[in-house]
């Protein structure tokens, strides 16, 4: 269908603030009004097929999927009202997920419990490799276990993700982490996992 063209808005609402380019995780905003997209946590975390570079992880934080710092801050939004759509609000069950737990779902569950979700989008590989990056960064009691099967997966995506998350705890001196990944190292074969595996352990000699 051929659609009218508008013209540009011609307000500049933005003015000085620069509010979204302080506050953005990863410094997605190279400059005003101009975002990188490669390097934005709501693109790794749902559109990317890939890990983020090794020196965007830290910024990912806790974020599982998505971030919308920038909506947080946008002096703007304050005056958006709150929708009363009932599948725009959070899911009981899904809010918060928890990371750890995402490591027992098989294919199958995992279908069972996020087919009707947004969380559906990225497929459960690319739910993992989140979780594995969230883990990596909050590093809770129970992360290692957790991430000591992801190891097993039979994604190389998921693994890679995992022992860079794995590395994180080995950092902190957590014997368990580094062990996990020198035992996957023994067997592992796709180049991309034991490359991260590499960086591991090469950071744990030199520590």
């Amino acid at each position: 269908a051929e659609l009218p063209v508008s013209e540009p808005a011609g307000a500049d609402h933005c003015g000085s603030c620069t509010a979204c380019l302080d506050a953005c995780p990863t410094d997605a905003f190279v400059d005003a009004r101009v975002l990188d997209a490669s390097r934005c946590i709501s693109y790794f975390t749902i559109e990317s097929p890939d890990l983020p570079p090794a020196e965007l992880r830290p910024g990912v934080g806790s974020w599982l999927f998505g971030c919308d710092v920038c909506q947080d801050v946008c002096p703007w939004n304050r005056f958006a009202p709150a929708s009363d759509e009932a599948a725009f609000l959070p899911q009981e069950a899904l809010n918060p997920v928890d990371a750890v737990e995402l490591f027992d779902l098989a294919e199958a569950a995992f279908r069972e419990r996020f087919r009707r979700s947004p969380l559906w989008r990225p497929g459960r590989r690319g739910l993992l490799r989140n979780a594995a990056l969230v883990l990596g960064n909050t590093r809770p009691e129970k992360g290692v276990a957790a991430l000591e099967r992801g190891r097993n997966d039979g994604e190389p995506f998921v693994r890679a993700a995992c022992a860079w998350a794995l590395g994180q705890y080995a950092a902190d001196g957590v014997a368990a982490a580094t062990d996990a990944v020198r035992r996957r190292q023994m067997t592992e074969s796709d180049a991309s996992v034991l490359a991260e595996i590499g960086f591991v352990l090469n950071a744990a000699k030199t520590s």
